[in-house]
């Protein structure tokens, strides 16, 4: 009887001591979670300029056009063509914010897409809130 009254109370106390580790554990976790979208954001941001501007470099000094943009940001992945923006980028990324990849014109107001884009200066910006319209 005392055997198994010793091995309840070593349950307990490893019950005890993995609840206290997970209370511990779980709010750090979600501590980090929207550094790491921020991270996924400039990384986005990062892939998509770098594109526009290789085209922009290879064109002439033609920035894509907001149509040949938007088309990427609705289509799967494609055959690529050398004239074509998806030689330079597969699709527009999704924005982690706002789990969308939609994109609307520069003059679009703040949160009504995920990306906004502008053709005459190739400024790609994300569009979820003011703040991250800012980078």
């Amino acid at each position: 009887m005392r055997r198994k009254a010793s091995l309840l109370v070593e349950v307990i106390a490893v019950l005890f001591v993995a609840g206290l580790f997970a209370v511990v554990a779980i709010p750090d976790h979600d501590m980090q979670k929207p550094e790491t979208t921020h991270r996924a954001l400039l990384k986005s941001l990062e892939r998509t300029r770098t594109a526009v501007d290789r085209y922009w470099s290879d064109h002439d000094a033609a920035y894509p056009t907001f149509e040949q943009l938007a088309e990427l940001s609705q289509a799967p992945v494609r055959v690529k063509s050398r004239g074509d923006l998806a030689a330079y980028l597969d699709r527009v990324p999704e924005n982690p914010f706002s789990k969308s990849n939609d994109i609307a014109p520069a003059d679009a107001p703040v949160g009504t897409s995920a990306w906004v884009y502008d053709a005459e200066n190739g400024v790609f910006k994300a569009n979820d809130c003011a703040e991250n319209r800012a980078l």
